[in-house]
């Protein structure tokens, strides 16, 4: 219990680092017209419980109405039970216990899309392209992404038994939970360009994105295609860590705060010489965090952003666990305080509470944040230096997706993988005739590589062997070039940028 109590606490720390309020309220500080409010909600909530003919409780209800006063603020303002709470904070963590698979709506089905290296899924033989259609017996065609995720989470050690559908097949996989490390970050050189996508700023970004530039470094590659593309934003010490690995000497943002007890604060890089020739890509879903690092390196000339307006965001919120009635109760007993804020009890108080004393969590505007030239983005977005339309679906396919093939094991009917997933992607963006993708080599993909190994002058007979697997990732990059035009003005730019030295 201590250890998962010790790990409770540092989540909180490393989410709001910086972004924590330290006020304090007493009763002193109540105006009579709030004492008489406070009263009315008391006397409705009485009402309720005296006349509702149904079940509730008094803890629902309280529930109820702080989850309703959040909701009356802006969208970014949300209240989490501690359910939704463990869901949102694995999100910005980067870790959770799960399976390790992120899942999509596909029609009626749950459909896995990535299965993360060395996780459950993966070791109890989980595919991308599967579609889960029960847990534990629940059927969830027809569920939300929301209905299915919480079926499939669980606690470390505990076994969840998922119905899929692979191919024709029907079976049942047995996973083990476990403790999964979200990488958000996924890299790949052609040629003298490396091209770095990321995902989401979780607490594993940095470190995952210096291990990638590692790699450039080792490979001598100057030129970085870095893609934002979708990336909601996340934790601001993630993004200004990032951004210290891109943008000159100089700040980064500044993070102005609504309340006097926390201050501002101003955001800098250190870096004396810019190492890369940097060309980011950006979209109308690139938001917060992201436009923080979007709009450090616009405005320091670090690189170009190449793509469509940006979301416009800058918003910065705090994550605040809230005591239980209860708790506060004691704590008022104690210290002689109104006391809402957990934090003001660690950080104060030097008094961590326990697990059970946390209602929920709220997550709250606090402050704004600007670029490095005082541009505030809010509700207005960063345009890019040169702007590109979005990609389309080929053949009903984002060729963005697809992974490159591994070239590991060599394929023929009834094979099973995740790189039998990704080149039936690549053959039915190509136009060739497919299933729905799939981790199963069928008939229909057999032919298919027969049909391309024959177009492509090889030996025609079926097998995906290595050759096949290299042509197939030489297709996708021209199905890149081709289609996704943000990505290949991004290519021409380095292009350019290389005859011009």
């Amino acid at each position: 219990m201590a250890k998962k109590y010790l790990k409770l606490v540092v989540a909180w720390i490393a989410i709001v680092c910086l972004l924590n309020s330290t006020a304090v309220y007493a009763r002193e500080n109540v105006s009579d017209s709030q004492t008489k409010n406070l009263e009315y909600l008391e006397a409705v909530m009485e009402m309720i419980l005296e006349k509702y003919q149904g079940e509730i409780t008094i803890q629902e209800l309280i529930d109820g109405a702080i989850r309703g006063m959040f909701n009356t603020m802006d969208p970014y303002t949300i209240y989490y039970s501690m359910d939704e709470a463990q869901d949102f904070l694995g999100q910005v963590n980067g870790s959770y216990e799960g399976i390790g698979v992120t899942m999509r709506r596909n029609g009626k089905y749950i459909e896995v899309i990535r299965v993360s290296e060395s996780s459950p899924a993966e070791k109890a033989g989980l595919y991308p392209g599967d579609r889960i259609t029960a847990v534990d017996g629940t059927s969830v065609v027809e569920a939300t992404l929301d209905e299915a995720n919480s079926l499939i989470r669980g606690s470390s050690g505990t076994k969840v038994v998922l119905e899929v559908v692979r191919g024709e097949d029907v079976r049942k996989i047995e996973v083990t939970r476990g403790e999964i490390l979200y990488n958000p970050v996924t890299y790949r050189i052609n040629g003298d360009i490396g091209y770095i996508k990321l995902e989401i700023f979780n607490s594993n970004s940095a470190d995952e994105m210096r291990k990638a530039l590692k790699e450039m470094d080792k490979k001598k590659i100057k030129k970085i295609v870095l893609d934002l593309r979708d990336n909601p934003g996340g934790d601001v010490s993630q993004a200004v860590a990032i951004a210290r690995m891109f943008v000159p000497a100089g700040l980064i943002t500044k993070l102005d705060f609504k309340s006097d007890a926390t201050p501002d604060v101003e955001y800098y890089s250190y870096l004396k010489k810019t190492k890369y020739d940097l060309v980011m890509l950006v979209n109308e879903m690139s938001a917060s965090s992201s436009e923080i690092v979007a709009g450090a390196v616009q405005d320091t000339k670090a690189g170009i952003l190449i793509g469509t307006k940006t979301f416009g965001k800058a918003k910065v919120q705090s994550i605040i666990p809230l005591l239980a009635p209860e708790a506060y109760e004691k704590y008022k007993k104690q210290l002689g305080v109104e006391v809402v804020n957990a934090y003001d009890l660690i950080y104060t108080y030097n008094i961590i509470p326990l697990e059970e004393e946390i209602i929920g969590y709220s997550k709250i505007t606090t402050g704004m944040y600007t670029t490095p030239n005082g541009r505030m983005i809010d509700l207005v977005g960063i345009e890019p230096d040169i702007e590109v339309e979005d990609p389309e679906l080929v053949n009903g396919v984002d060729v963005r997706s697809i992974e490159k093939l591994s070239k590991t094991v060599k394929y023929t009917i009834g094979s099973e993988g995740a790189d039998v997933y990704h080149a039936e992607n690549i053959l039915k963006a190509l136009g060739y005739n497919i299933d729905d993708p799939d981790s199963k080599y069928d008939k229909k993909t057999f032919e298919a590589i027969k049909e391309f190994q024959k177009k492509k002058g090889g030996y025609s007979y079926g097998i995906m062997d290595f050759t096949t697997q290299q042509w197939l990732n030489e297709e996708l990059d021209k199905l890149l070039l081709e289609y996704d035009k943000q990505y290949a003005k991004a290519i021409e730019q380095l292009r350019q940028a290389e005859v011009l030295q």
